[in-house]
């Protein structure tokens, strides 16, 4: 990733490279013995070609105990690795301890909206889903470039209950902000083109929360979630129709060149019969033009040492 750094162009508009990482850290990084070890989420960040502004980030668990020490030490780690500022805000999870959160650099963007769990008034579709200016955009806040960003970690278990979790998101695809979103989806889309699991081979137990039996009593994916915000790919025409104003970045970066696949975002032998494209990044109409294109990229863990996590780190830049 390119530093976050402005763009002169030729009318004098101002242009900020912001980076954004998605990751999935393991437990938030909490071992059997209740403890936090950061180590390995510093060496997820070891290979960024620099520093992200924006992190959303999957199971920061317990992060709220104790006086939120565990959240404080990650930004702490991520500072750390990183040579920048992180400042950390916990979202919200209903089914546990294991809530998403984001990690943003205060030095380039502007929180100006994100509300809590026990915030009053908050609707369930509001959650996880913070305003950001750019702070070099402008010199007053009135005239700065604002956009939005979310993060989930939608439910591991059940399609249904995934489905109802899209419905939720959808309507950040219809913003007139730009609007970038992103998280632990645990579910793949429709398409030949995206990595694939051998699905009659896996176990019951495991094919059947993120899979589908279809009428013939073969198994399948269970795209219903992701297609609902991005769209069904049709094979025939080699892209999706409906959908809820939502892009996958994975896709915009293979149609640039479909020479190089479309990569798995859980790491190899961690997902029975094959590794998917569960961990998400999506843009909205307003935001695809700012996808700066050949940004996109998942990590590859150094294959000589022990998985940082079983999902790797995704990155993008956007021009804004």
């Amino acid at each position: 990733m390119t530093a976050p750094d402005e763009i002169a162009e030729p009318e004098g508009a101002f242009v900020a490279r912001v980076g954004v990482a998605l990751f999935n850290y393991e437990d938030g990084g909490r071992t059997v013995d209740g403890v936090y070890e950061f180590a390995n989420l510093r060496r997820a960040f070891a290979d960024v070609d620099s520093h992200p502004a924006l992190i959303l980030f999957c199971e920061a668990k317990n992060y709220k105990d104790h006086a939120g020490q565990a959240k404080y030490a990650a930004a702490e780690a991520l500072s750390d690795q990183l040579g920048v500022p992180y400042v950390v805000e916990i979202g919200s999870m209903a089914r546990g301890p294991l809530p998403p959160a984001i990690f943003y650099n205060p030095n380039v963007l502007v929180l100006r909206r994100w509300w809590n769990e026990d915030d009053p008034g908050v609707y369930d579709d509001q959650r996880n889903i913070a305003r950001f200016a750019v702070r070099g955009s402008a010199p007053n806040a009135a005239d700065r470039t604002e956009f939005l960003a979310w993060v989930h970690h939608w439910e591991p278990l059940s399609g249904d209950v995934r489905l109802e979790e899209a419905r939720r998101a959808s309507r950040t695809g219809a913003q007139s902000l730009p609007v970038i979103g992103g998280g632990d989806l645990n579910a793949t889309a429709s398409g030949k083109h995206l990595p694939q699991r051998d699905w009659m081979a896996a176990p019951y137990n495991v094919r059947s929360h993120k899979g589908v039996c279809g009428p013939d009593g073969r198994w399948g994916p269970d795209t219903r979630a992701i297609d609902y915000l991005i769209g069904v790919w049709a094979e025939d025409r080699q892209e999706r129709r409906d959908g809820c104003g939502l892009h996958a970045v994975a896709e915009m970066a293979w149609q640039l060149d479909r020479s190089r696949p479309i990569l798995p975002t859980v790491n190899d032998g961690i997902d029975a019969c094959g590794a998917l494209l569960i961990d998400w990044l999506l843009v909205n109409d307003a935001m695809k033009p700012h996808v700066t294109p050949g940004s996109y990229r998942v990590h590859i863990p150094d294959p000589g040492l022990p998985y940082p996590s079983d999902h790797r780190l995704v990155t993008v830049v956007l021009d804004l």
